[in-house]
């Protein structure tokens, strides 16, 4: 299906009323694939109307030209989103994520905050070190303090270790 969309927005001289729908609907997913989907489409439309074609939005009826399509991004998508579209590097605005639980694996999801947390405090083992873990994953990990550096904990039999908070032990995986 976004296949298909795409290759609307490389091909057509109007964008449906189902492609803006996606397009809009991206926004309340913070997924990397939704995002990375939806700037991919908004570059292609705007390279067709840098290089002068007529592209009109069927739900708005109007056909953009180089800055009412800015203007659409600007208004309807986030800041990373306009960014990644219309890159400026002196306009660049730095993007966090978080990691979030998927079958196979795992997402990475754009933060609401940048303060929103990817490590979690479990001890400290001197002035420098500490034991973190990740949230995600409840791998643990040894964090440099001076170097602000993460490096796995691993066990004296080669394996990487999570953090059980229930049981308070750090386990091999």
């Amino acid at each position: 299906m976004k296949n298909q969309l795409l290759e609307e927005a490389k091909h057509s001289n109007t964008l449906s009323k189902e492609l803006i729908s996606n397009l809009l609907e991206s926004m309340d997913y913070t997924s990397m694939s939704f995002l990375d989907w939806a700037v991919d489409v908004l570059k292609v439309v705007k390279i067709r109307i840098e290089r002068g074609d007529k592209i009109t939005d069927a739900v708005s009826g109007v056909t953009y030209d180089k800055n009412s399509f800015e203007d659409f991004v600007k208004k309807n998508f986030s800041s990373y989103i306009h960014n990644q579209v219309y890159f400026a590097p002196y306009k660049m605005e730095k993007a966090y994520f978080t990691l979030q639980a998927c079958e196979g694996g795992y997402n990475l999801v754009l933060a609401s905050s940048p303060k929103e947390k990817i490590y979690e405090w479990i001890s400290s083992l001197s002035k420098r070190f500490s034991l973190v873990r990740m949230i995600a994953t409840d791998v643990v990990y040894i964090k440099d303090m001076k170097n602000n550096s993460y490096a796995p904990f691993i066990s004296e039999n080669g394996k990487y270790c999570r953090y059980c908070k229930k049981e308070g032990k750090i386990l091999e995986i």
